[in-house]
């Protein structure tokens, strides 16, 4: 394991970052602290679950196609020779089975002049006639209709909306580990600029002490201040980069209210430590991303509704042919008219119903346009399982190469630091010059930079094969 610590010494003696304005202690800042922030307050969370919850919504309100139907109407048919009372209420309940409709209902009609009839088709006995039936749609709407068609859609979106809440929670993290280990990286970088101007300002003090003695020319003092000049740049450049990071992982840093927090120097990690190692096998866990990875998931999802529309369209291609069964019975006694005769007993009525455009362009247009939109859904299905291939082998091969450099370059910082201090010994003894240990002073800062994001860059490729990789099937990453 490589641990960079915050207070180890670079090259010499090392200085701590200033903390920020708040005196009050603040305990170092943790990826596991970013995110949970971002699961808790990130916009982008809640903008991915309000798009869920819209979805549900459209869910629900397409399951309303489906509810039962009260209708009613009372009337009273006058300025005539024969005047009618009447009313009429039926209860409908449309079903998913083959689009079938079944109802029943209840009416009354009666003449104001109770000793003639009126001839009117609604007259009933004097307790009403009650009424059940059922409609079956023979041909179009019978595998799929209109209502059945939203709803099955709007379940696939919905579950479409799921996945893109579980692919921006993973993408979300990736992202905050980008600017995570950017901040960290940069503040170790800030302390290794100041350990070298801190270097720097010590010889200078040195320096000016053997030129008073008269063991050094002036010109050794000169090359000392241009070493200073250009340090100090560094460090003001160092500060900038640290800035700059703070601001960009505030986007994923935020208190309960929903604002951004600048995080501070005093909450850096008092050590940069690389994650333990541990075996990448992509042929392990291929299937199962290319199965249950919320992207190819999502991207399913919305094949599967557009499929929806062309297998509504090729039904709407037919006739509509309906078919329909009634009965119905009047009850109570008779009013004493000569109607009154045609209306006791049971009634049956059964009957198809036909109509058809002639030209079906509309249909036409329609299934073309749904076909069309299924060609390319299933594109983008295959360009993502093509993407997570890709992404699975280069994450992987990303990880074991971050580790070797890692390996690798921590033993170039070993190897700089030895040098460097024995460059500033053979200094001392007047073996050596300034030009020299300016040389292994910056070789070795430069060595511990690259240690620096070798560790940031394999901490932030360990996090994108585990977000690539970390997937259930049937559960929320």
């Amino acid at each position: 394991m490589k641990v960079l610590s915050r207070w180890a010494v670079l090259i010499g003696l090392a200085v701590p970052i200033a903390a920020g304005a708040d005196d009050s202690p603040q305990p170092p800042l943790l990826f596991e602290d970013v995110l949970e922030s971002v699961s808790a307050h990130d916009p982008r969370i809640r903008k991915a679950v309000e798009r869920l919850r819209e979805a549900e919504g459209n869910t629900t309100a397409a399951r309303g196609a489906f509810d039962p139907r009260l209708e009613g109407d009372v009337g009273l048919l006058t300025g005539s020779y024969y005047d009618l009372r009447q009313a009429d209420a039926e209860l409908r309940q449309p079903t998913t089975l083959w689009g079938t409709e079944i109802y029943a209902g209840y009416r009354i009609g009666r003449g104001i002049n109770q000793r003639w009839p009126t001839y009117r088709d609604n007259q009933t006995l004097s307790g009403g006639e009650v009424r059940a039936g059922i409609e079956v749609p023979i041909w179009r709407g019978g595998l799929i209709d209109e209502d059945r068609a939203k709803r099955t859609r709007a379940l696939e979106l919905q579950e479409a909306a799921s996945e893109g809440l579980s692919s921006a929670a993973l993408n979300l993290e990736l992202a905050a580990a980008g600017a995570y280990w950017k901040w960290v990286s940069a503040g170790e970088k800030l302390e290794v600029a100041r350990s070298l101007l801190d270097l720097a300002q010590q010889r200078d003090a040195q320096l000016r002490g053997r030129l008073a003695a008269g063991s050094i020319a002036e010109f050794d003092v000169t090359d000392n201040e241009r070493i200073l000049l250009e340090r100090r740049a560094y460090v003001v450049a160092a500060q900038r980069g640290f800035e700059q990071a703070s601001f960009e992982l505030s986007l994923f840093m935020r208190d309960d209210a929903g604002h951004s927090i600048v995080p501070t120097a005093e909450r850096l990690p008092e050590e940069l430590v690389q994650s333990q190692s541990f075996e990448v096998r992509e042929d392990q866990v291929m299937d199962r991303v290319l199965a249950c990875h919320p992207d190819v998931a999502r991207a399913r999802a919305e094949l599967r509704a557009t499929q929806v529309d062309v297998k509504l369209t090729r039904n709407q291609l037919g006739p509509e042919l309906d078919g329909l069964f009634e009965y119905s019975r009047d009850l109570g006694e008779l009013t004493g008219t000569e109607q009154d005769n045609t209306l006791p007993g049971n009634v049956f009525k059964a009957g198809v119903q036909l109509s058809m455009p002639l030209i079906f362009r509309d249909e036409r247009g329609r299934a073309s346009a749904a076909r069309a939109k299924v060609a390319a859904s299933t594109a983008e299905v295959q360009f993502i399982e093509d993407t997570l291939r890709a992404r699975v082998r280069d994450s992987g091969s990303a990880v074991r190469a971050a580790d070797e450099r890692v390996r690798l370059t921590g033993d170039v910082v070993d190897t700089a630091a030895e040098l460097a201090e024995g460059e500033r010994r053979r200094f001392d003894v007047g073996s050596s010059n300034l030009i020299f240990v300016n040389l292994r002073e910056q070789q070795a800062a430069m060595a511990r930079v690259r240690l620096i994001d070798a560790i940031a860059v394999s901490e932030i490729e360990r996090t994108r094969w585990d977000t690539t990789t970390r997937v259930q099937c049937g559960a929320t990453p």
